[in-house]
């Protein structure tokens, strides 16, 4: 019990490792895998638990040694590669290689994953180690446990360098940012231009704002069209019209976040305004998309978000990364 709950604390916590991982080659040109099939990765097989919220079984000859990093892709998905900065949802399972004991492991329920953004370069061992994997992947990495864990408490049981088994289901992965098609520009809405680091710079016009909720497709993406009841994954800032100063973003989170697009019911009122839901349906994966709401019909009395003013004219833009 002692090491189930120490490695489900650093596990599930932030996964950090130790040294970056290996780049090894890969079929396709344009992104590589963080490393590649070995001796190790090639003799666990995985068998799928029978019940939702297990997490799947890996079963392999023991002591499984391992002294790198070594990947298998056990089953092969079809959706779009994660690229650099690009994230992913994903649920993580893990096994120790002596004696083939079961460690930790995600939720593996549908709609609670893990999520990261991709970067070979962070010391989160996630992030660098899902360079290039595509919605429906199922892989299974060898490693040891400090590249996994970081440095941990060793016993008799458990080493720094003891092999660790890490099954890695990919469920999702997201664009990095708006990479549709740039619209004509209107002279009656706030210009968006993008910071190299991704947050959205909003410049506003030299006119009134609005009196009634405006929406515009900065991009147009090539994506799927959100509709009711879908989750938008999305990247966003909030700017007050008047004082042109942000009071919202995603970008301090580091990761894309998701909008609820249930219908927005006074009785049970949605998460979101109703003038974002209605610039929000519709459009399309892929698209940049600029909401100005106007005061009237933006928070009520006493819901106002700190930063904004009585009376403010609210402008958000949107990046639309995917959606589920």
């Amino acid at each position: 019990m002692r090491v189930l709950s120490l490695f489900l604390l650093l596990f599930l916590a932030v996964g950090v490792g130790g040294t970056a991982v290996a780049v090894g080659s890969s079929l396709d040109p344009r992104c590589e895998r963080p490393a590649e099939v070995g001796k190790a990765s090639s003799l666990v097989a995985v068998v799928d638990a029978e019940e939702e919220g297990q997490p799947p079984l890996a079963q392999f000859p023991t002591p499984l040694i391992t002294n790198d990093t070594e990947l298998s892709i056990v089953r092969q998905g079809e959706g779009a590669k994660a690229q650099i900065g690009s994230s992913v949802d994903f649920q993580v399972a893990a096994y120790l290689g002596s004696t083939g004991q079961f460690l930790t492991a995600s939720s593996f329920v549908p709609d609670d994953t893990i999520r990261r953004v991709i970067n070979p370069e962070s010391e989160d061992y996630f992030e660098r180690s899902l360079v290039c994997a595509q919605a429906g992947d199922r892989l299974v990495i060898t490693d040891t446990v400090e590249q996994v864990f970081g440095p941990i408490p060793e016993d008799e049981l458990v080493q720094n360098d003891s092999t660790v088994v890490v099954i890695v289901d990919v469920v999702q992965s997201y664009l990095r940012e708006a990479d549709g098609y740039w619209n004509f520009y209107r002279e009656d809405i706030p210009l968006v231009v993008s910071h190299p680091d991704g947050p959205h710079g909003i410049v506003m016009p030299s006119v009134a704002p609005p009196t009634e909720t405006v929406t515009h497709a900065v991009k147009k993406g090539q994506g799927a069209p959100l509709a009711e009841g879908d989750t938008a994954v999305v990247t966003f800032t909030a700017v007050v019209w008047e004082t042109q100063q942000a009071f919202a973003s995603s970008f301090g989170q580091g990761t894309p976040i998701n909008v609820d697009l249930g219908a927005p019911d006074e009785s049970a009122p949605s998460a979101v305004l109703p003038g974002i839901y209605d610039g929000l349906i519709g459009q399309t994966v892929g698209s940049q998309v600029a909401i100005v709401v106007p005061p009237g019909e933006g928070y009520g009395d006493g819901q106002l978000p700190q930063g904004v003013p009585a009376g403010a004219t609210l402008v958000y833009v949107f990046d639309i990364v995917g959606s589920f």
